[in-house]
Formats: structure tokens, C-alpha cells, sequence
């Protein structure tokens, strides 16, 4: 069978499609995967989709472009999320318009509303979809009746058929019993089509490396996740699979088999990324074997996403520091304690200022990224102003990534804004899934994490007492908080000199997670510098280090993948 899919956000990397590409190659159909990105840069492009609240995101050039490589295709299948509707909506109808062809939805939104998808699609996958788009392609090929395939949902002359989920990859009743079984992800370029301007091209090596965005290979070395957070899908899938469990794991050496054949095959790649909701809550005896083999078969930069603070220890972070993790995203979301039991977050702020200091100890070799989410209506201005106060005390350097909190159908803030009257659920495409989550309100309190970001990460920070004058009530109400602001805004030059000075290697966090690949002869260089300097302390061998004798990536991964 010849199957097209399509990736309808900027994400590129698109793990899903792409494991799915994977399973339906093994079995022997002709896959081509067109990711429609606008970009070779991931924040712009998530920026202009925040500020162009278009219907019709794409040019009918794209259109048209799309359709053709389409002609020929048995089935598509096209991957959404919420915020992405329109994109999926647009694409569908100018298929259906010019040809026959059965078109599949498929992702976390037609995941939750499978109804409300099959309005516009012929049939739509639920849940994780290896197992199920594999046995439907198979069954539509052998021209047998696929439409009680299990996981999936259909509409059949008009009516609705939802088959319901079917066992989780990885758990018992599943074809794959063990995540291990699954093929590795498809990164054939030569079955891979990209947006450019308003073209569809074909994917080639020249293209690829103007992509910065393809210089991490991301995978994910564990599925699912084990908190409840009320503004996350996460929870949502949790009470889909009850009698499951939450967290499934590969192996290690299933990991490194995937991170060496990546490495061999795709030599643009410069990072490996675990965009992984769940890695630290892998054993300790599981991290250090990780650890040790990456070190020993990978020896290439590591970044990982969805450190939980509840799950983050100082052993497990030494030993992949050692390894040679350089970025690392953490879970903060707010610290307004009101706000923290509303959102079900699982860590203390005394867990996570104790996270915050373990990550402020490696610093000088890992970039640290936190997350917080903004725009709660149930926020008060004292709600963010704790928050402002509690990040002011973190160590620096770090980067914030700002979100805007959005009612994603099917969460616990959904349920709640819809009892509080902030949405009616009736037209939660104007009201959801037209709003970008990075689309944060310019308030004066928002702009202060703006500005606190601007310090931070240079490695300066804005202290407490100077937080506590930009935020006071009495500051705002007398009209004086923009004058300070201003001040302050207007000194950032003054402390980002004297930073470069007295810390050469805050120059690694200038903006972005790539930066830190820009300029590899200098991230050696500043590394082994400062190592001369440092006072070191005997330790037994086999002993993990510590902050004083902070591990140091070897020169055989500094200079070997680095670099432009």
C-alpha cells in the first residue's frame, strides 16, 4: 500500500508519525512522511503561529503542492493536536475535494474527541497507533473488513463506530509486550517531503542542515506519565488506561541501540533529546548503567526534557552530567501554593528550590531551562507575584519557557472553566483551539518574568529585595513600577558585561537551546580553562562526582558532533 502522513504542527521531528512510519515500512508499505513546517527554526515558527490567528494557515500554493504528492496514496493519515484543528481541517477537505482517498486523523486531540473528529475525517486512530494503524493497513491492503479494528473509530454512511482502546504498547495484550519490539523511528529522509516558503520539497541533505531544529534526535526512552496535572492531557490518559500501567520503559540497551544507529546514519544530528515525561523516575541502578554506556558507545551531547523536581536526585543528575548532558528542562509551572494544589503538582517549593540548587551546582555544564505557566484566571496578582519572588532565589544562569495556560479539552482546567463560566463548551474551537499556548498576555507582571529572564540568563539574576520593590503593592498602585522597571531593563548591559567577564561561559546562554553547539571549540576551551583553576578534591574510584569536582564530558564527544 502506498500511505502518506502528515504532520500538521512546526514539529519536525514528530515522534509520532514517524514510529508509526517505522511499523508500516516493516510490514512492507510504501510510506512518505511531509512535515509542514513554516521554518527552519522551531521558536520562530511557534511565535508567528502565536500572533497569526488564521483559519487558513496555509497558501493554497502549499495546498495544492500537498494534494499532488497525494494522488497516489491508498490512505493518509494526518497527526494533530487541539491547537492545530484548523491546519488538519484545511489540509482534509482539499484532499476530499480532488480525490477518493480514505483520510485518517490521528494524535491526542482525535484521541479525546474521536466524535468530533470523525466530522471531518473518515476514520480516526485513538490512543498510541502502531499496533492499530499497522493491522488496518494491513486488512484495507488484503481487501478484508477493517472497520471493527480495535482503537480505532469510523464513519461508516453517516454513523459513528467507536472500537475503543486497545491495550498500550508495552503492556500485556498488546502486540508489542515490551516497548522493546517496537521498530526504531523513521528518519528516511528520501521518503520525506518539507514546506519551504509555500512549497512542498523533497527532503535532502542541504536542507536538513539549515534546519537547526534537526541537529537533536528526539526519542523517548520511557512512555506515559505518573502525576494527575490537572492542566495536562497526561491525566486524561491516565484514567483512559486504569488498569494499566502509567510508566513503561525500554531497556537501556534497547536506548544506546537506537542512539548508535543514529548516530552512524544521520550525521547532522549534534544532540540526542529524551523528550521524556518520566526518565528520572527510572531507578538509580538503571541510570547508572545508562550513564556508563552512552558514555562509553554515545559520547555525544545529551539534553533532556520533563525533569519532574519530585523525581530529580543529585546522584542520578551527577552521573548524566558525567555522561554528558548539556540542557535540561524542569517542571516548575508556578509557586503560588494556592495555584500548586489547584494544578496537582506533586513537588513542595522546598523540592524544588533543593532541585533548583542541584542544577545551579552543574550549571558551568548544563543549560537549565525551566517552565512556567502564566494567565491563569484563578491567578491573583499576589498568585504571581510569589511565583516572581520564588524564581528571583534560584541559582543562575537558567532560561524560562513562558506559556499561556489553556483549557485543552479534557482536563481538569477544562472542567473547572467551564463550571466558573470562562467558557461555555460549546465553541471551543474559537475559544481552545484558536489560542497558541505561547501567546502570553503583555502585563506588567508577565513582562517582570520577561526581564527576569533577561538576567538570569547571563548568570546575574535580579535579587529578592529588587523583586520585591518591582512587584509591591505599593510600587504598582503609586504608578512607580514602570519607572523601576526601566532602571532595571536599562542596567541589564552594564551586568551582562561584567558577567561575560567574571563568567566566560554564560556566553553558552545567550538564547535557544542549539546556542550551545554554536561555537564547540570555545565550550572546550572555556571547560578545560576553568578545570585548571578549580580546586579539586580526591575521591574514591567509581564514586560519583560533586560539586566541587564537577564531572567533565571527554574530548571524544566535545569536538566530534559539534559545531556547525
Amino acid at each position: 500500500m502506498k500511505i502518506t502522513l502528515i504532520s500538521t504542527s512546526p514539529d519536525i521531528q514528530c515522534f509520532g508519525i514517524r514510529m508509526i512510519s517505522a511499523c508500516l515500512k516493516k510490514d512492507g508499505h510504501n510510506v512518505d512522511l511531509i512535515f509542514l513546517q513554516k521554518s527552519g527554526n522551531i521558536e520562530t515558527e511557534l511565535k508567528w503561529m502565536a500572533q497569526n490567528k488564521k483559519i487558513k494557515q496555509f497558501a493554497d500554493k502549499t495546498v495544492n503542492d500537498l494534494v499532488e504528492l497525494t494522488k497516489e496514496s491508498d490512505l493518509v493519515g494526518i497527526t494533530l493536536m487541539s491547537n492545530y484543528w484548523d491546519n488538519a481541517i484545511q489540509i482534509t477537505e482539499k484532499i476530499k475535494e480532488n480525490y477518493d482517498i480514505p483520510v485518517v486523523w490521528g494524535g491526542i486531540h482525535p484521541t479525546i474527541r474521536p466524535d468530533e473528529c470523525l466530522d471531518h475525517a473518515d476514520m480516526v486512530c485513538i490512543g498510541e497507533g502502531e499496533e492499530s494503524f499497522s493491522e488496518l493497513a494491513r486488512k484495507m491492503e488484503m481487501g478484508q473488513h477493517y472497520h471493527d479494528t480495535k482503537g480505532m473509530g469510523f464513519k461508516v454512511n453517516g454513523k459513528k463506530i467507536n472500537n475503543g482502546h486497545r491495550a498500550l504498547p508495552g503492556t500485556k495484550g498488546s502486540k508489542y509486550t515490551s516497548l522493546d519490539q517496537i521498530p526504531f523511528q523513521d528518519y528516511d529522509y528520501k521518503t520525506h517531503y518539507i514546506m519551504r516558503d509555500n512549497d512542498i520539497v523533497k527532503m535532502n541533505l542541504e536542507l536538513i542542515t539549515q534546519n537547526r531544529f534537526l541537529e537533536f534526535y528526539q526519542t523517548q526512552p520511557t512512555r506515559g506519565c505518573p502525576f494527575g496535572c490537572t492542566y495536562c492531557i497526561n491525566n486524561t490518559y491516565l484514567q483512559m488506561y486504569p488498569h494499566q500501567k502509567p510508566i513503561r520503559m525500554r531497556s537501556v540497551d534497547n536506548i544506546i541501540k537506537e542512539l548508535q544507529e543514529a548516530k552512524r546514519n544521520l550525521p547532522f544530528v549534534k544532540v540526542m533529546l529524551f523528550e521524556d515525561d518520566a526518565f528520572f523516575i527510572m531507578p538509580l541502578e538503571i541510570i547508572r548503567e545508562f550513564g556508563k554506556k552512552y558514555k562509553e558507545l554515545i559520547k555525544m551531547p545529551l539534553a533532556i526534557t520533563g525533569a519532574a523536581p519530585s523525581t530529580l536526585t543529585r546522584e542520578k543528575l551527577a552521573i548524566l552530567v558525567d555522561a554528558g548532558l548539556i540542557c535540561i528542562r524542569m517542571g516548575i509551572e508556578t509557586a503560588a501554593k494556592k495555584t500548586k494544589k489547584f494544578y496537582k503538582r506533586p513537588a513542595s517549593n522546598i523540592q524544588v528550590l533543593k532541585a533548583g540548587r542541584m542544577l545551579g551546582e552543574y550549571s558551568y555544564y548544563t543549560k537549565i531551562f525551566y517552565n512556567l505557566i502564566l494567565d491563569s484566571p484563578w491567578d491573583t496578582d499576589e498568585d504571581l507575584v510569589e511565583t516572581l519572588m520564588f524564581m528571583s532565589k534560584l541559582p543562575t544562569p537558567y532560561q524560562l519557557w513562558l506559556t499561556s495556560l489553556t483549557f485543552y479539552p479534557a482536563t481538569g482546567v477544562y472542567t473547572r472553566a467551564i463550571k466558573d463560566g470562562l467558557i461555555t463548551g460549546k465553541d471551543d474551537v474559537n475559544d481552545i483551539y484558536r489560542k497558541h499556548i505561547l501567546d502570553v498576555k503583555k502585563t506588567y507582571l508577565n513582562s517582570l518574568f520577561l526581564l527576569l529572564q533577561s538576567y538570569t540568563i547571563v548568570g546575574v539574576g535580579i535579587s529578592p529585595i529588587v523583586m520585591y520593590f518591582l512587584t509591591h503593592k505599593i510600587t504598582r498602585k503609586l504608578y512607580l513600577h514602570w519607572f523601576l522597571y526601566n532602571i532595571v531593563k536599562k542596567s541589564l548591559p552594564i551586568f551582562r558585561r561584567i558577567s561575560r567577564l567574571v563568567k566566560p561561559s554564560t556566553r553558552m546562554y545567550k538564547t535557544g537551546w542549539g546556542d550551545i553547539t554554536k561555537n564547540p571549540d570555545y565550550y572546550e576551551k572555556v571547560i578545560k580553562t576553568k578545570l585548571a583553576v578549580r580546586p579539586t578534591r580526591l575521591r574514591p574510584a567509581g564514586s560519583l562526582p560533586t560539586p566541587v569536582q564537577a564531572p567533565v564530558p571527554g574530548e571524544s564527544w566535545m569536538g566530534q558532533s559539534l559545531g556547525d
